[in-house]
């Protein structure tokens, strides 16, 4: 890439996808311009595509960056559980959590803020990236489902509960101002729910 040696190459690389991230997070796609990302990193607007081709291109950097992060933290959430059962609750726990505080990813899984790619991203690109979603959720569920006791035996049907379940974040709203019924206190109990309903005693 002229002008620029390789460790300056992959330092603007970097600090474009971390502003991306922050401002893809608060804005969200559309409302994010290029020239923000560019000023931010100091760099002008013409240059940006010598690292990318889009603004979708890369928000899709971003967006891939962030589901390792996550894989990464839900691996790391269940690996002290002490039996399965525990690991299923810790993973829900974590999904939760991490929709409730991470804007992006609360974006992309809730909002499907993936529909910005539709006409950018090429098809291959995107079939990957959906592929990537629930992949890390995927590996675990595969072993669960294996087991005499879990109820469910279809990996794919674990995979769309949590899915589904990433939807009741949107509810949260409706609890704000209600003292007898937290929403902290119902998702808790949502969760050990599933669990104990997921295991077959």
């Amino acid at each position: 890439m002229k002008g620029f040696s390789d460790s300056e190459r992959d330092r603007i690389r970097e600090e474009l996808i971390e502003t991306g991230r922050e401002q893809f997070s608060r804005f969200g796609h559309n409302r994010t311009r290029i020239s923000d990302l560019t000023d931010a990193v100091d760099i002008a607007t013409s240059t940006f595509y010598q690292f990318f081709d889009s603004k979708e291109a890369l928000y899709l950097a971003v967006l891939r960056r962030e589901q390792q992060q996550v894989a990464e933290g839900f691996n790391d959430a269940i690996e002290d559980a002490s039996d399965p059962k525990s690991e299923v609750a810790a993973g829900f726990e974590y999904f939760f959590e991490e929709l409730e505080s991470n804007e992006l990813y609360y974006k992309l899984i809730v909002r499907d803020d993936i529909r910005p790619l539709q006409q950018e991203a090429s098809e291959s690109e995107l079939e990957a990236f959906h592929r990537e979603q629930f992949e890390v959720i995927e590996s675990h569920v595969r072993r669960w489902t294996e087991l005499d006791s879990f109820r469910i035996d279809d990996p794919a049907e674990m995979v769309g509960l949590f899915q589904i379940l990433a939807f009741s974040i949107a509810a949260k709203e409706s609890f704000e101002g209600i003292d007898d019924v937290g929403y902290d206190t119902a998702q808790k109990t949502l969760i050990a729910l599933i669990v104990n309903g997921l295991f077959a005693e």
